[in-house]
């Protein structure tokens, strides 16, 4: 489009994350052209002589003198198929089809994206679903945050999401697999590296064999996607860790009798090598937090009221064993599981605010959610910081989040290519019942 019919626009917010690792900055302005971020600095260098309105006679101006501007958030791990409703994923591939899986997903991030998070990342979905979610959003027929998607995750024969449609045994099986979802433009590629919630799988054992996983590895690095593996046992994270992986999701570290042992040296060589871990901490809780709303209403059956206590004595655990891997330098992105169990899309920053409570300081949670999920993802040239010749994928909320990381719930205004997205209102989150305020 000539730039003369190029719309621009001009945002001043009472602060600016960049999420390039300094601090917040006041009094700086962001200059959008169409889709990009085309200039920032000083708010009153913008128009003044040789900024970059001085010639222009036609922009928008939007001042949220009271909020920040951050990135648009980026959600590293997301099942978009998924309703977050309590049902297992053998469950929705008994009782929903292809069509009504897509049509979920549609509706999914479009409430992402009224949430803050500008991108999805699709850590797996039934069979094409999630390549023809990225095409509808990329054509503009579906609004919603923008997808990265794996596609089917490869599992070995009856493994964890095996009903996915991605079973792969030996060598050339995944070889194959990885060919056939770099075929169809994954942008990365998921792998079950251990069992996981699903009754064939045994999440407590690595599902592939270390050459299996070596050849998974090599297979997409060699046309440049990264990989994510599902880790639930300590003896599936070793072998992503031999087979050169770049991300490591759950990083649970798990015996095969089920007892769980933090492993120090594996911990270590994780942050040596400089690979990715999502934790996933904010999953149990929406499970404990549903419970806790429904106590106030009526009565727990024995069963429920079983459940509540042992995921709030779960929770302090978890967080001291995340703040193991931020004590050991390993590196952390934010990624939801949301669509998962009982968490919904819409509430991407209960992730982020898990980590802080960790250990986590909050500008360091931000960044991992925007710039250093973008790294991982091998996106970081286009999306995750506020810096010229970027995507303006924007998000705008109301007062310090590098202060107080839960003000990254309190949505003014969220951006996507320079379009300011319908919605939402001021404060918009999943609650946590299921439904959205």
């Amino acid at each position: 489009m000539p730039e003369s019919q190029t719309a621009w626009t001009v945002i001043r917010p009472g602060n600016l994350i960049d999420a390039k690792g300094g601090p917040p900055a006041s009094g700086q302005a962001v200059v959008v052209q169409g889709s990009t971020i085309h200039w920032v600095g000083a708010s009153e260098a913008a128009e003044a002589p040789g900024g970059p309105l001085s010639s222009r006679t036609s922009y928008q101006t939007l001042d949220f003198p009271d909020a920040t501007l951050l990135p648009g958030l980026i959600d590293a791990h997301t099942h978009t198929n998924m309703p977050g409703d309590g049902r297992s994923g053998e469950a929705v591939n008994l009782d929903d089809t292809d069509d009504t899986r897509l049509l979920r997903s549609a509706r999914n991030v479009g409430l992402a994206l009224a949430s803050g998070v500008t991108t999805v990342c699709d850590c797996g979905a039934w069979h094409d679903t999630a390549f023809s979610l990225r095409q509808s959003v990329e054509s503009g027929l579906v609004p919603g945050s923008r997808v990265l998607a794996s596609g089917r995750p490869i599992t070995v024969t009856g493994g964890h999401l095996w009903y996915m449609g991605a079973e792969a045994d030996g060598i050339e099986g995944v070889r194959s697999q990885v060919r056939q979802l770099i075929k169809q433009r994954a942008n990365f590629i998921k792998v079950a590296a251990s069992g996981g919630s699903t009754s064939t799988s045994d999440p407590f054992r690595p599902s592939f064999t270390e050459p299996e996983m070596i050849t998974l590895v090599e297979e997409a690095h060699n046309r440049g996607r990264p990989v994510a593996a599902h880790c639930r046992c300590t003896g599936a994270i070793k072998n992503a860790l031999a087979a050169g992986v770049d991300m490591v999701l759950h990083c649970f570290f798990c015996e095969s009798d089920g007892t769980y042992r933090f492993d120090h040296d594996t911990a270590r060589r994780l942050a040596d090598d400089g690979v990715w871990v999502n934790p996933t901490l904010h999953l149990g809780r929406t499970r404990r937090d549903l419970l806790r709303r429904k106590r106030d209403i009526e009565e727990l059956t024995a069963e429920e009221q079983t459940r509540l206590e042992t995921l709030e004595a779960n929770d302090g655990p978890r967080l001291e064993r995340c703040a193991s891997l931020i004590d050991a330098g390993v590196r952390l992105i934010g990624g939801s599981d949301c669509g998962w169990g009982t968490y919904p899309f819409g509430d991407f920053q209960g992730e982020l605010i898990a980590m802080a409570d960790a250990g986590l300081a909050p500008m360091a949670a931000i960044i991992a959610g925007t710039r250093d999920s973008a790294s991982a993802m091998g996106v970081s040239d286009r999306i995750g910081t506020i810096e010229p010749g970027k995507e303006a994928d924007l998000l705008v909320v109301e007062g310090d989040p590098s202060r107080n990381v839960e003000d990254l719930r309190k949505v003014q205004a969220v951006f996507r290519a320079g379009v300011k997205a319908p919605g939402p209102v001021p404060g918009f989150h999943t609650n946590l019942s299921g439904g959205h305020t």
